[in-house]
Order: C-alpha cells, then structure tokens, then sequence
C-alpha cells in the first residue's frame, strides 16, 4: 500500500489495524485523539484534528511499517 498525505486513516487501519503502534511513536493515541467522524478524511485534513506534529515523518515511518511483514497471530 503506497501511503501519503491523502491516504485516509481508514484506508490504512483497514490494511493494518496494528499501523496505531505508528500513530503512538508520533504522540497520537487514534483512539481517543481522532474521533471516528475524521477515519475517513485525508490525513492532510486529519493532521489538525488529531494532533499530527510531524505528518512527513509520520507517513515516512507509516511506509517503512507496510514494507515490514505483520507479526502473526497467536
């Protein structure tokens, strides 16, 4: 998945629901942070709304997470 500033945070939690662990390096907790109304916005758009300091390092780190395999499931 090629991630940038007008990916949704749906679009990349549907993929990879364990991308919050990104999300919670960069100091956004999305659960309590980015109400669900905002899922579906850019995250350009969604930068403001959740606190997103540093959105190129954010969607940065967020492209080196895809490129990794997801741990498997116990």
């Amino acid at each position: 998945m090629y991630i940038d500033e007008n990916t949704t945070l749906k679009e990349i939690l549907d993929v990879r629901p364990d991308a919050i662990e990104v999300f919670l390096k960069h100091g956004v907790d999305v659960p309590s942070e980015c109400d669900e109304s905002v899922h579906d916005c850019e995250l350009t758009i969604c930068e403001s709304m959740c606190h997103i300091d540093d959105l190129d390092g954010l969607i940065k780190d967020l492209r080196e997470f895809f490129d990794t395999v997801p741990a498997a499931s116990s």
